[in-house]
């Protein structure tokens, strides 16, 4: 009897370790992955990968900015815009001739967010949903070599969170 409930104890415990060791494979490392901050939107339950931007110096330290998904081309000759699903415009205002700092959502920040944004010769088509997201927030821009971090922090009118996460070149336009 004693040998049984060795045996037993023993088997529960090998089935237990296995248990252990395969609930921590793979999957966790996918959900690290998943929570990676770099070049994504997240607003209103989705997640938007950023593959790029670009900016425009606009004069009197005026610039406009963009943001935007895969599938989106520019074509560099005449700035002509076409694909794309969704699209996010940023008009920055700063003290100097520079991008860099942290700027307020609302006084030198205004940004939209355009969903369903599907752009034919540079031309917004019918069905896009525009969003300001300019709402208790902020925008920071660091210069990192040749490339530029955005961290942007804000809320739609609605009151629904908006968080831009991007590490990478912006083409001047």
């Amino acid at each position: 009897m004693r040998k049984k409930l060795t045996i037993s104890l023993n088997l529960l415990i090998v089935l237990f370790l296995t248990i252990t060791l395969f609930s921590c494979s793979s999957d966790d490392d996918n959900i690290l992955g998943q929570n990676d901050y770099s070049n994504k939107i997240d607003f209103d339950g989705q997640t938007y990968q950023i593959s790029g931007g670009n900016f425009e110096e606009g004069g009197n330290n005026e610039y406009s900015m963009a943001l935007f998904p895969k599938g989106i081309t520019f074509n560099d000759s005449n700035n002509v815009i076409n694909g794309g699903d969704w699209y996010l415009e940023i008009e920055l205002i700063t003290d100097d001739n520079t991008i860099e700092g942290t700027y307020k959502c609302g006084e030198n920040v205004f940004g939209y967010f355009i969903n369903n944004a599907q752009f034919v010769d540079d031309e917004l088509q019918p069905g896009d949903i525009v969003y300001e997201v300019n709402q208790n927030g902020t925008l920071k821009i660091n210069k990192l070599g040749n490339d530029y971090e955005f961290i942007y922090n804000a809320f739609d009118n609605r009151g629904v969170a908006f968080t831009v996460n991007y590490k990478g070149a912006l083409t001047s336009l």
